[in-house]
């Protein structure tokens, strides 16, 4: 067994490592790792008589060397220079990046990074342990299997190695930021009294005023609802609701139907579709004041019709993929989390998921062909979701029998299902795995509701 130390606290270090060296282990440690476990009695070789030099540029080069970086990615079986070891831990704790430090700059890892992501990717060989928080379960682990864990777990820890460092990038471009000359202003934040910065792939605008902080949430609200739909489809966002959406074979429709959503919510608001804007379609929205369009292409001649309006904002969106990470601040720090799950079912169930996961809970949907009939979010209770959403949806005269209602949520109880049955409506999608789903289900049942249970929930906070 052979492990890899370098660590910022090589204190809190030793008890790991003299359990390495207890269970016959060589140890191998950068300049003042080493030099600290020198100097508490234990056996270790430093990189430098490895790599054969020095640490450079003041200890910001000291590991980033084929010869230690060989033996971390190497699989079972490939074959090394004979100088060159394998590593079969690499145990790391990064620099404490401290945005508020004068020298932060210096608390940038690099070669500690390095090193974590090489051992975690070749999890097959090699076992990364990420600083303090994993000293004790690693100590308890070389002594339950008398050395390295099995795979299973170098995977978990794995996993562990690279969420760790997306934190750790996260809170570095934190830091970053907080120098607003590294990121693009926008024009003001949530409030005009707020200021506010933007990083990443830059927007192209067509026309109108620079984006502001709102307008980019409800593009990226937008941007996952309607991207990758199979039909053209548009959605009209206020203050990161959907007041209005709709799909159809036809660009132009697909606008009206949303439209028809709230008409009176919609004035203001920053629509979003997944098709080449038109001149005719343009000429659609005469009367309807929207402040941001945005959509992949717009055609030279729709541009022109559209300038007509100074306060719209133009927005070209080549690409319409869902994001792969959803980010928010909260505390002192970061949190992540993969996006919502796709939806289930058939085209109208599925479009109905999909404007439930743009809501924020306790959330109701109710659609028809393709259209948003009415929706109610941010509600403290299931049942006055229920009940609003559908008090709203009676105003749009259609047929109850023709709608689908859907919950981001299961139903405790059954009140919310009698509300449904007197509305009239016959179509129900709920998430499974409620206390009382079996009463839910018989009421229903008797009640001549089509009761669909999905797989997940969706709530948004």
């Amino acid at each position: 067994m052979r492990a890899l130390f370098s660590v910022w606290d090589k204190a809190q270090a030793l008890p790991l490592a003299r359990e390495v060296e207890r269970l016959g282990g060589e140890i191998w440690a950068s300049g003042g790792t080493a030099k600290a476990f020198a100097e508490a009695g234990l056996s270790v070789r430093s990189v430098e008589a490895l790599t054969g030099f020095a640490e450079l540029l003041g200890g910001r080069v000291k590991t980033l060397h084929p010869a230690i970086f060989a033996g971390i990615l190497a699989r079972p079986g490939e074959n090394l220079p004979s100088e060159y070891p394998t590593w079969d831990m690499v145990v790391v704790e990064v620099y404490p990046f401290q945005r508020e430090d004068e020298q932060w700059i210096e608390l940038i890892d690099v070669g500690g990074v390095s090193l974590l992501r090489a051992a975690a990717k070749n999890y097959a060989r090699t076992w990364s342990i990420v600083g303090p928080q994993d000293y004790q379960e690693a100590i308890a682990l070389l002594q339950t299997y008398k050395g390295i864990p099995p795979v299973e777990v170098r995977y978990r820890f794995a996993a562990q190695t690279f969420a760790r460092m997306a934190l750790y990038d996260a809170q570095i471009a934190q830091g970053f930021l907080s120098q607003p000359t590294h990121a693009q202003p926008l024009r003001y934040g949530e409030n005009p009294h707020q200021s506010a910065f933007y990083l990443g792939a830059p927007l192209k605008v067509l026309h109108g005023k620079a984006l502001s902080y709102n307008n980019l949430l409800d593009l990226s609200v937008g941007q996952r609802i309607v991207s990758d739909w199979a039909k053209p489809a548009c959605v009209i966002l206020k203050h990161t609701q959907p007041c209005g959406a709709a799909y159809h074979d036809l660009p132009e429709m697909a606008y009206r139907h949303a439209l028809e959503g709230d008409p009176v919510a919609a004035y203001g608001g920053v629509v979003v579709c997944n098709f080449p804007i038109t001149e005719s379609w343009a000429q659609q929205t005469k009367g309807h004041f929207i402040e941001v369009l945005a959509a992949p292409s717009f055609a030279p001649e729709a541009i022109a019709w559209l300038k007509q309006h100074k306060n719209t904002t133009l927005v070209e969106m080549v690409s319409m993929r869902a994001p792969t990470w959803e980010v928010r601040s909260v505390l002192d720090g970061l949190v992540w989390q993969t996006p919502d799950i796709q939806e289930e079912g058939d085209s109208e169930e599925r479009w109905a998921i999909r404007l439930l996961r743009a809501l924020y809970s306790n959330a109701i949907v109710i659609v028809a062909e393709g259209q948003l009939i009415a929706a109610a979010s941010g509600q403290t209770s299931r049942i006055e979701a229920v009940r609003l959403a559908i008090e709203r949806a009676k105003k749009r005269s259609f047929p109850p029998e023709r709608l689908l209602l859907v919950s981001d949520g299961f139903f405790p109880f059954t009140d919310s299902m009698e509300l449904i049955r007197a509305a009239g409506i016959r179509r129900v999608m709920v998430p499974a795995g409620g206390k009382r789903q079996a009463e839910i289900e018989a009421f229903a049942q008797n009640s001549d509701i089509c009761l669909t249970l999905l797989n997940h929930r969706h709530f948004r906070h």
